[in-house]
């Protein structure tokens, strides 16, 4: 991308923000951490359960809202429930899924085996900091546009530890216009923790299965004469051996041997009060890992030295690659998870802001922000048949131990695949109250790298690819108080994306792309209210899309699209609340892959193409309060895909999943068609407890080894002391044999999921 045209959109971008200028209100936003309580939006909010007159739970970022199903994390649940991660938290709210292979980590470069989730179905989904993105617009690693892969851009376990998190904000569809024009599914806005005016630390350790054990202190306070320094300091190093779970097709107990990890991470974040409305803060996050990298589970059904036999000499003739021509073909894999194959990841974050002004809970600031990611990893596994032409010794054989002690690895996998990441920006934004018109304007420029290193084993040399990308997006968001009972919110967003530069990748940016969007949200009384919304998508090509050839050897388009929701809450009484939400996504442009008809081979061959969407999702969530111990939340959710071809291609007619042909055969079968959940709580005195169900039914079985699946998890806490409190938390209580993620070329039960572990720990303040 040119320079100049860089320069050109961003003082468009500026322009359009200047249009906010003008006029002043008082500023309400003004917090005191002694009391626990702030103002915004003339709406006092205490302990982060207060809600608006529309029923939605005030953050400190509540007013990049407009509307929609928005559920949040808060910080007395993240505490009293023990979450260990930002995926086991976010588990229990209706509609979001989650696709996986079993284990931490996944495999670099190939999207199905990695950590992704989806939000009312769609894997289009945004994850933020603090309301920043972090995600790299050049990414290989991430994001894939295949039915059974996900095109969420990071790994949230890998993005900031617990122990650093203070609130989650879990938006769907399109309630946030500033957030991004490619938001389609929804956003995840994870909240950090600031310094508090009193000192005071944590130290948290927690012990239990496989050898799992935690470590978290964190320590915060304020500092100067005038206590205007505030500071937050964590540190976490998270480690467990080899999990176990219930192999559904065996309906046994086995070990999922490779899985064991280390995650360690370090966050420091400086908040300075300058006085009146202005704060400068400073956000440091380092987070890195060694993770096991089994790629498989085994399928136990052919675990023998025929079948192991058997499944080598097979490899060696025309379709002995894959499941379905070759049964047990992924027990080839443990020789990864045997012989010490893994992948790992160092990642380094800075977020420097300064606030210069807020208006009726509108910051405006300027940010400068620096993302630093390194992801590596070593394939160590042996070849299935030696030089002398003779086979790998079945791991379970005698042989096996003296093979591998003496096995010598080829040189040069160390590492056999590294990626690494980086991208540096500067965001403006300005927010201005006139009269009934919250102003609130954006521009940032955003500049990403990633340079790839590849060993390619047919020369045994590294093959290296640095691609870059520029990008300005921005928004005009203007949020009017039509009366206390009635707000509209009319958007426009702009997203400029320069050509990729280095590589392969052909596709040609430099267009600007203007998306407008519309929310509204109407109470009808102190106890009903409703929403409605519509937004304009877009979403450019990734970079990983442009490795699968299409039928005619076209480049792909971006993705384009509409998404709608409507919604409604009601009070009934004063101790249970239903809101029920639906939404609709009619993409004109999407990405995916489909078996199409090729005329010059007259056979059908899988190809990346644009094709139309259609997606439907339905949620309804019931919460009741019994009385002041017992609280209990049901949810429900259904989701339905249709697709259509466009540009006069064909789909295979064939529907099998064991040919991967049809996409909404694919979309549809390879999830849950119901999901339900149950969140049921007790607290009383110095005692609280909590059982989460997960319940899957409609599970197709030639995707997956059950129809239905009950997941439930169980955690006790007690207050000792006002400083000193004991937990224990138990996922899976009743080890459910499960799985979230099906692929046709390894078999079904491929990727299990944990099976019951139990963690016991002790949290002391001081």
């Amino acid at each position: 991308m040119k320079r100049k045209t860089i320069l050109k959109t961003g003082i468009t971008a500026l322009m359009l923000t200047s249009l906010a200028g003008g006029g002043y209100n008082t500023a309400y936003a003004a917090f005191d951490e002694n009391l626990n309580t702030y103002t915004l939006d003339a709406v006092i909010v205490n302990a982060d359960r207060t809600k608006n007159q529309f029923g939605d739970t005030i953050t400190e970022q509540s007013y990049y809202r407009t509307g929609g199903d928005v559920k949040v994390i808060t910080r007395e649940e993240i505490e009293k429930r023990h979450y260990n991660d930002v995926t086991e938290a976010i588990k229990r709210v209706p509609g979001v899924t989650f696709t996986n292979a079993g284990y931490r980590g996944g495999e670099y470069g190939y999207n199905s085996y990695n950590n992704s989730m989806a939000i009312n179905g769609d894997t289009r989904v945004i994850v933020l900091v603090d309301g920043r993105r972090v995600d790299n617009s050049t990414s290989t690693r991430f994001g894939s546009s295949a039915a059974s892969a996900g095109r969420t851009m990071v790994d949230l376990n890998q993005v900031v530890s617990m122990a650093s998190v203070d609130k989650i904000e879990v938006i769907k569809g399109p309630g946030a216009s500033v957030y991004g024009a490619d938001a389609t599914g929804g956003v995840i806005n994870i909240i950090t923790k600031k310094g508090t005016a009193k000192n005071q630390g944590t130290i948290d350790l927690s012990t239990g299965s496989w050898k799992k054990h935690i470590y978290n202190i964190s320590y915060s306070g304020a500092a100067g004469n005038d206590k205007s320094w505030k500071y937050f300091f964590s540190a976490t190093r998270n480690m467990a051996h080899d999990s176990k779970y219930h192999d559904g097709l065996t309906d046994k107990d086995h070990t999922y041997n490779g899985t064991k990890y280390k995650e360690e991470g370090v966050t420091f974040r400086l908040d300075k009060d300058l006085g009146g409305d202005k704060e400068l803060k400073f956000w440091y996050n380092h987070q890195n890992g060694k993770d096991g990298y089994p790629i498989t589970a085994r399928d136990w059904r052919y675990w023998s030295q025929a079948d192991w036999n058997r499944i080598i000499e097979r490899t060696t003739r025309p379709g002995g690659y894959g499941n379905t021509d070759n049964p047990g073909y992924r027990n080839l894999f443990s020789l990864d998870a045997l012989s010490g194959s893994y992948n790992a990841y160092r990642n380094n974050d800075i977020d420097i802001s300064y606030t210069f002004k807020k208006d009726n809970g509108m910051e405006s600031f300027i940010r400068f922000y620096s993302q630093k990611h390194h992801y590596w990893g070593v394939d160590r596994y042996p070849s299935w048949i030696l030089a002398d032409g003779s086979y790998v010794p079945f791991p379970d054989s005698p042989e096996w131990g003296d093979f591998i002690k003496n096995y010598k690895f080829p040189k040069g996998l160390s590492p056999t695949l590294s990626y690494y990441e980086e991208n540096h920006g500067f965001q403006l934004q300005y927010g201005k109250s006139l009269g009934i018109n919250d102003i609130l304007a954006s521009v940032t420029i955003d500049k990403a790298k990633q340079l790839k290193t590849q060993l390619n084993r047919k020369t045994n040399q590294n093959e290296m690819t640095t691609v870059h990308r520029d990008s300005v997006f921005g928004f005009v968001q203007d949020k009017i108080h039509i009366n206390d009972h009635w707000d509209l919110t009319p958007a426009l967003r702009f997203s400029h994306y320069s050509d990729f530069v280095g590589g392969t990748y052909s596709h040609a940016g430099g267009d600007t792309i203007y998306t407008p969007a519309i929310n509204t949200e109407y109470a009808f009384s102190d106890s009903f209210s409703g929403y409605v919304g519509w937004t304009k998508i877009y979403r450019p090509i990734k970079a990983r899309d442009y490795s699968i050839a299409t039928p005619n050897g076209d480049a792909l388009d971006d993705e384009k699209g509409d998404v709608y929701t409507i919604g409604l809450r009601k009070d009934i009484g004063d101790k249970t609340t239903v809101n029920v939400n639906y939404d609709w996504t009619k993409m004109k442009n999407a990405v995916t892959y489909y078996t199409v008809w090729d005329t010059a081979s007259d056979d059908w061959r899988s190809r990346a193409v644009n094709a139309k969407e259609k997606k439907e999702s339905f949620n309804v969530t019931l919460d009741h309060q019994f009385n002041e111990n017992w609280t209990l939340s049901l949810a429900y959710t259904y989701l339905h895909d249709k697709w259509e071809a466009k540009h006069g291609e064909e789909f295979d007619p064939d529907i099998s999943l064991n040919e991967n042909s049809n996409v909404n055969t694919m979309i549809n079968k390879l999830r849950p068609a119901n999901h339900y959940t149950a969140n049921l709580s007790f607290e009383k005195g110095k005692w609280y407890t909590g059982l989460l169900a997960n319940w899957y039914t409609g599970c197709s079985t030639e995707a997956f080894t059950h129809k239905r699946a009950l997941v439930l998890d169980w955690n006790l806490n007690y207050e000792i002391n006002k400083d000193l409190s004991t937990y224990v938390t138990v996922t899976n209580l009743t080890n459910q044999a499960y799985e979230n993620a099906y692929s046709a070329y390894n078999g079904k039960g491929a990727a299990p999921q944990p099976g019951r572990a139990w963690m016991f720990g002790v949290k002391y303040k001081f």
